[in-house]
């Protein structure tokens, strides 16, 4: 009835809020049922309000940069993320945001992102449980420059585009992401052949087959039992 005839319940979407401040929602035994439910909610219902839909983009990236969520519940954040930044224009502040800082704001000019020793102030406050009381539109997701270096390629091919996309880039199918585990992954990485996740992850406008490339190793094949100027060097010489 929420999703369908916007039927409003009290406090749901602020204890919905609440549960995923924990990362343990994506390692339970029903993670797919509630995300799909967390889906369903954010995505087929047209009366939220901005800041909802800007709260839980930041917490859901705040959870996935703190630890703790693995490698598939992240890829699910990122895409359902996409989706919303691209469902609710409004919300597109979060990505294209300017930083500035009190005195350059009154001046009218932009701050340097190398000002304060790179350091930005977030407004955002994740300790509160009301999406209402967070700031989140007067933030920004600095969260993906972080995913984008999350040690699993697929997540950090993912985090480069989320956001980015254009309005000819058709949505990314949630129900893909929620099937994937650590075997489905490692499985798709080594089919794929490596190099910056599997296919349909890391991009689903182009799902072209990438070659399998060689990894590079920091080896030198050596010439002789022992290095020149080693101790041992001289031991086995013959006279």
């Amino acid at each position: 009835l929420m999703t369908t005839q916007n039927l409003e319940y009290p406090k749901f979407y602020t204890s919905l809020y609440t549960l995923m401040s924990h990362s343990t929602v994506f390692h339970v035994k029903h993670r797919i049922q509630f995300c799909t439910l967390l889906t369903n909610c954010l995505m087929k219902s047209q009366m939220l309000p901005a800041y909802v839909i800007a709260s839980f983009c930041k917490r859901l990236c705040r959870t996935c940069v703190c630890g703790g969520v693995p490698p598939s519940g992240s890829l699910f954040v990122l895409a359902l993320v996409s989706n919303l930044l691209r469902r609710h224009g409004e919300c597109a502040c979060l990505v294209h945001r300017h930083v500035y800082n009190k005195s350059s704001k009154d001046k009218g000019n932009k701050k340097n992102d190398n000002d304060d020793n790179g350091m930005i102030m977030d407004v955002f406050d994740n300790e509160t449980n009301d999406p209402a009381k967070s700031r989140a539109l007067e933030s920004s997701l600095w969260e993906l420059d972080a995913l984008e270096k999350h040690y699993h390629p697929a997540v950090s091919a993912l985090a480069k585009t989320c956001g980015t996309e254009d309005n000819k880039t058709p949505p990314y199918d949630l129900d893909e992401f929620l099937l994937h585990t650590y075997k489905s992954l490692f499985e798709e990485e080594r089919r794929w052949g490596g190099g910056g996740g599997g296919g349909g992850i890391e991009n689903n406008t182009s799902k072209k087959k990438r070659k399998s490339r060689s990894v590079a190793l920091a080896f030198h094949e050596p010439k002789t039992l022992f290095q020149e100027g080693d101790a041992f060097s001289g031991w086995l010489s013959v006279p």
